[in-house]
């Protein structure tokens, strides 16, 4: 998984996903935010992605930290994907924040705040 700035020259992929075209691609240590796609989520900010493991294996460096927690994790779903308990994989890195069209969800206070 490579991270690009916005608005660089795009192409779309074989899932007609536009995606960034001869940008320079970032480390996602570097980054302060990334959002994050999911099929479903629960208030610990575990979520089910599509499977690719893509978003795990880019941040895994985020399972080590206690402190230092960027880049923030924020996912993007509807209500309704919200399910009352998903059971962490290890290899899973926690949302800090999800974002629905009911309000904002803060995941890491359900962590204890780590």
């Amino acid at each position: 998984m490579h991270f690009a700035e916005s608005g660089e020259r795009q192409r779309f992929n074989r899932f007609g996903i536009p995606e960034p075209h001869g940008a320079q691609s970032s480390s996602a240590r570097s980054l302060d935010i990334v959002f994050v796609p999911l099929v479903g989520f629960d208030r610990h900010g575990v979520r089910l992605g599509m499977g690719g493991g893509y978003y795990d294996r880019a941040l895994a460096f985020r399972r080590t930290r206690s402190v230092w927690r960027v880049p923030l994790l924020v996912g993007l779903a509807y209500a309704l994907q919200e399910v009352e308990q998903i059971t962490p994989a290890a290899h899973d890195v926690p949302l800090d924040l999800v974002i629905t069209e009911r309000g904002v969800i803060h995941c890491a206070l359900m962590n204890g705040g780590k």
